[in-house]
């Protein structure tokens, strides 16, 4: 049994603490004397005076006397009174033979002080060799030794005390080591998975690095992660997300325990060891002997295991697991480095859409990329060079430009532009998604009104928009304001949401999109087709531009299958009430295949590519001269 277990106590470090407290508080001996109750004591005498004195002065000292009559076996009746004292005339024989007092002061089971009443000096030296309490010599004067007795009785309490206090004191150090034992345990291991963390890995990764040192095996070190986790922690809560979390842990060490037991007959993994190493990541350790086979086993394990669904509070969760591996010494001579790299290797794993990717020295190029990219964009929002360039969106029937798409552009000093799909993760996974959105809401919504002004009528600007800004919680107050900056009725103005990452479901972002489109703003499902569940949003969300991708485009006037699933889009976004627009429109055939279906509207480069706000002018003023 644990110390834990032995003290109830143990449920916090309150307890700890109150102990000691108690502990903390003084112990006098005059406390005892006011709350000392009236004590037993018995009395073993066959001096008359004593038989007749003792009682009442003892009594006013605070003692119910008892005088055993003659003939009775004095040890059995202390045995079954268990006095408090014991006061016996040292004349008096045992039953072994020897003094009453000596066979009292021998029983191992009276733990009470002994007086004893000595009529002669033999009796008194006799006495004096013993361990009896105190020796009183005759005449026995009772007045006097009445509050002697007192005394003995109080010391005795307070000796109750002090064992009592020393027990305290026990329990609290065993409270103490086991407090300290608790630490250690949050100092070492991650609470929600009772797996080791971050540091203790790296202690863990040390120990592992050395031993391969000393037996010339390999280190291979795998970090795992998982796409758009965080939209579990959204939709279900931190405290639900929490148990996702310990079901994944289970299922890492039930991967290692499968492969350990297949290594035992045969060559392979030695050891290994698993680790949550932050709120959506776990690593795993072990060493094998250098043939690469040996890891698809554990590798094959774990993507089998990770992919497995996990039912938690009613609802059945699929994760897509992303994993990295670097391995020792190849890969890094240090534990930080090598973790560091596994890492990386799992990022460019999410990069991917998921799977598992070893470490290569591209990796790291990935990742300074990664790292220098963002140190870019704070600077180019700071100097505001970011562009935003505008696609028009035109009608089927007519071919009538009615709107425009704002998309966002980086160009560099050397004519370049880095791409949004290089750039836009980068903003969104530093912060700095805020800040772009910010801009390019601003911005579309300045150049709308100042077109309107210069005589160029577009119904809306649609302009995208990143979870991330929905997330913020004042995303509806921020684009009411800019409406109201820039004079703009709401229905000027579209959002557009990616299905392949802004929607969830999630209730607090529905409640911000309903506001909006009550407000009289567009909504609009972007790359429709392209996510997991794309026809559920259109039961939730509320929706007003159904806007097909590109991919379902290409090939609608001469793939049958192609041509079936956008008629089914067109047909089913109008029947909701929807307006369609039909995205990347690159050729006269796809353009007809859309009149053909009854498509509302399209966008794409038969008409033009996207172009910067000059460009955009030249292109709406010849349109409107021709």
């Amino acid at each position: 049994m644990s110390r834990t277990d032995r003290h109830p106590l143990l449920t916090g470090d309150a307890s700890l603490t109150q102990t000691l407290r108690q502990l903390s508080v003084p112990l006098k001996a005059g406390d005892l004397v006011d709350d000392l109750e009236e004590q037993n004591l018995l009395l073993f005498c066959r001096d008359k005076n004593s038989r007749k004195w003792a009682p009442r002065w003892l009594g006013q000292a605070g003692f119910s006397v008892e005088i055993p009559v003659e003939g009775i076996d004095a040890l059995e009746q202390a045995r079954a009174d268990r006095p408090d004292i014991i006061v016996v005339e040292a004349s008096l024989p045992g039953s072994s033979g020897i003094p009453l007092y000596q066979e009292l002061l021998d029983a191992a089971d009276l733990d009470c002080p002994v007086f004893v009443l000595c009529n002669t000096s033999r009796e008194l030296s006799g006495a004096l060799e013993t361990d009896a309490f105190d020796v009183v010599r005759k005449p026995f004067e009772w007045q006097i030794i009445a509050p002697r007795v007192k005394r003995a009785a109080e010391l005795r309490r307070l000796g109750s005390q002090l064992e009592e206090r020393d027990r305290s004191l026990s329990q609290a150090l065993d409270l103490a080591d086991a407090a300290r034992e608790r630490l250690r345990s949050r100092e070492s291991f991650e609470p929600v998975t009772g797996l080791p963390n971050k540091a203790k890995f790296k202690d863990l990764l040390s120990r592992g690095m050395a031993a391969v040192d000393r037996d010339g095996n390999k280190l291979a070190v795998v970090v795992i992660g998982f796409n758009r986790f965080r939209l579990v922690v959204e939709a279900m809560g931190q405290d639900h997300a929490d148990l996702v979390m310990a079901e994944v842990g289970r299922s890492i060490c039930d991967s290692i325990r499968d492969t350990d037991r297949e290594a035992i007959d045969s060559p392979g993994i030695n050891s290994a060891a698993a680790a949550s190493i932050d709120q959506f990541r776990f690593a795993i350790l072990f060493s094998y002997s250098g043939q690469d086979a040996e890891l698809l086993s554990l590798q094959h394990r774990l993507v089998e295991n990770l992919a497995q669904p996990i039912h938690i509070a009613g609802q059945t969760i699929y994760l897509s697991a992303c994993l990295g591996i670097s391995v020792y010494p190849g890969d890094a001579r240090d534990p930080d480095s090598l973790l560091q790299r596994a890492d990386n290797a799992m990022r460019d794993a999410q990069a991917r859409g998921g799977g598992f990717k070893y470490y290569c020295t591209e990796t790291d190029a990935a990742a300074a990329r990664r790292l220098r990219t963002e140190h870019m964009l704070h600077e180019a929002l700071d100097r505001r060079e970011l562009q935003l360039a505008f696609q028009p969106i035109n009608s089927v029937a007519s071919g009538d430009v009615f709107s425009a798409e704002a998309l966002l552009r980086w160009p560099q000093p050397d004519g370049t532009f880095i791409s949004p799909a290089e750039f836009v993760p980068v903003a969104e996974d530093s912060g700095l998604m805020i800040r772009v959105g910010d801009y390019v809401l601003h911005e579309a919504c300045r150049r709308l009104a100042e077109w309107r002004k210069d005589g160029y009528e577009l119904d809306y600007i649609a302009v995208n928009v990143s979870r991330v800004q929905l997330a913020a919680g004042d995303f509806v107050s921020k684009v009411r304001a800019v409406l109201e900056r820039h004079r703009l009725p709401a229905e000027s103005l579209a959002l557009e949401l990616s299905e392949r990452g802004v929607l969830s479901g999630d209730t607090e972002f529905l409640a911000q999109l309903r506001q909006l489109q009550a407000a009289g703003v567009r909504i609009a499902i972007d790359d429709f087709g392209t996510g997991e569940s794309a026809i559920s949003y259109l039961m939730d969300l509320p929706v007003d531009i159904l806007k097909i991708d590109r991919s379902f485009v290409s090939g609608i006037a001469h793939d049958g299958k192609e041509a079936a699933i956008a008629s089914a889009m067109i047909a089913l976004g109008q029947r909701l009430g929807l307006a369609v627009v039909a995205e990347g429109v690159e050729r006269d055939e796809q353009l007809q295949a859309l009149k053909d279906l009854g498509c509302d509207a399209f966008q794409g480069f038969i008409v033009s590519q996207a172009l910067l706000e000059g460009g955009l002018l030249g292109f709406l003023t010849k349109r409107r001269s021709d």
